[in-house]
């Protein structure tokens, strides 16, 4: 039955007739209404110019609507940007800092959430590192590197070497004891796991649409929450970030009331095409019925790992798991795995003499079985 399941969307991702696509985590494959999205965009423009452009609107519109409910979140707190670097330079540089504050940070995180902070050192503000037992950051090591100048703190929901998920409810508690803002950079998370961003306190969240998502590069997601979004400092304006911006020489508008107000410019019309399309996927399948589907597969892969002698480099605890599985063996090499696997067409990543793995939705068991047998051989 669940086998029919990972069927049912053959045609949405034609990957799976020749390739064994376990590297979510890194790049994902296209489903087919996105990449048909994003054709018909090319041949509309192609063939008519701009005479549908507000059309084209309106799947921008309908796409942050989308946006808002995989994120539990309402429309006029998403707006779009060109990937998880820029939303979170936006809300590094939006906080109302004051010299002498502070921004903590684990030791472990993807560079896209360290440079936005050293770089607020111009600013005279410090960034704290936490060190990260065993490269798996808890909320207590979070708040024992914060203190009442502490301002924000910056987070991965996933993070992407481990595949710890974070407890953002409790660190949202922590960051609002603090007086702080709660920064996620959700991209290893977001498309593979629920969430609720209004329950768990979040403040802002980033995410680029080109791995969970299964979507574009250069197209994400930005939220900043209602609750916070009146309190900063007005970084990022352009022409497309005040209230009537057609009104081209009326230069004394006041900015959106929402997070509209950080799409500065010209969008990115191709990218939220294949985004809107991709997102609308999700819902069509339901992200509790995606993360279910994951959490299955990566059971069944570390039973499996298990039993081939994997040292499992994950956490795998019920809080902590999320829909990368990384592992090592001790007598061969992750990169050495990684080839071999490659070899016989299934795609994972090597990640801190890890072998990196992340199925979506879409795959299926015997995926992983044809994994498992790969790694016999390897092995």
């Amino acid at each position: 039955m669940e086998a029919e399941l990972g069927d049912r969307w053959l045609d949405e991702f034609p990957i799976k007739r020749d390739l064994v696509h376990f590297n979510h985590a890194g790049v994902c494959p296209l489903p087919a209404r996105a990449a048909a999205a994003v054709s018909a965009l090319a041949a509309d423009q192609r063939d008519h110019g701009p005479a549908n452009y507000a059309r084209w609107h309106e799947v921008a519109d309908r796409g942050r609507q989308r946006l808002a409910k995989l994120l539990g979140a309402r429309p006029d707190e998403v707006c779009y940007v060109k990937n998880t670097t820029s939303g979170l330079i936006i809300a590094a540089e939006s906080i109302p800092w004051r010299e002498g504050d502070n921004v903590v940070v684990a030791d472990v995180e993807f560079p896209a959430n360290v440079y936005p902070w050293l770089n607020l050192a111009r600013r005279g503000v410090q960034t704290r590192f936490v060190p990260a037992r065993d490269s798996l950051p808890s909320v207590d090591d979070y708040a024992a590197a914060a203190d009442d100048r502490t301002r924000a703190l910056a987070v991965s929901w996933v993070q992407f070497a481990t595949g710890q998920r974070a407890d953002l409810a409790a660190l949202g508690e922590l960051a609002h004891s603090l007086g702080a803002y709660l920064v996620v950079d959700a991209i290893q998370g977001l498309g593979a796991l629920e969430i609720d961003v209004e329950e768990q306190g979040v403040d802002f969240l980033s995410a680029d649409g080109h791995k969970w998502l299964l979507s574009v590069e250069g197209c994400g997601v930005l939220y900043v929450s209602r609750r916070v979004i009146e309190d900063l400092e007005p970084f990022w304006l352009g022409w497309m970030s005040v209230e009537n911006a057609s009104d081209y020489l009326n230069y004394h508008q006041r900015p959106l009331q929402g997070a509209g107000r950080f799409e500065e410019g010209s969008l990115n019309m191709l990218g939220i095409y294949a985004l809107d399309a991709s997102v609308g996927l999700m819902l069509e399948v339901g992200p509790g019925e995606i993360e279910r589907r994951i959490m299955q597969l990566t059971d069944r892969l570390i039973e499996g790992l298990r039993g081939l002698d994997c040292e499992m480099t994950s956490p795998l605890g019920s809080g902590e798991r999320s829909g990368i599985v990384c592992f090592r063996h001790e007598r061969v090499p992750s990169g050495e795995i990684v080839a071999g696997l490659r070899e016989r067409g299934i795609t994972t990543a090597d990640r801190m003499q890890s072998v990196r793995v992340s199925p979506h939705f879409y795959n299926d068991e015997g995926q992983v079985e044809r994994m498992l047998e790969a790694l016999v051989e390897i092995l």
